[in-house]
């Protein structure tokens, strides 16, 4: 698998666009401490956006209720991400 590797900045988007015409688009929300780094993804109603470790999890049909792990939607902070496991927010976006 290859991937397209970009810089951006605080408040910059990647704009993704599907065969379909819907389009994903993917905010640098934040830069923290310790390389943590928050995005946010706006995508269609009906795209399900989770952390990769989520969707493996879901993937291995694994329960979230009985997995004594952190499951859809846990997130730490300020609520600043567009979209996040479930979870809308709303962030001023560039030029906004």
């Amino acid at each position: 698998m290859a991937y397209l590797v970009l810089g951006r900045k605080v408040g910059q988007t990647i704009e993704i666009t599907t065969d379909s015409g819907d389009r994903i688009t993917v905010m640098l929300v934040s830069l923290g401490s310790a390389g943590k780094v928050r995005i946010g993804v706006d995508a269609p109603g009906d795209c399900t956006v989770h952390r990769g470790e989520v969707q493996r999890r879901i993937d291995n049909g694994e329960s979230f209720a009985t997995s004594g792990h952190d499951g859809p939607g846990d997130t730490e902070g300020p609520q600043d991400a567009a979209a996040t496991d479930g979870h809308v927010f709303q962030v001023p976006r560039e030029g906004e």
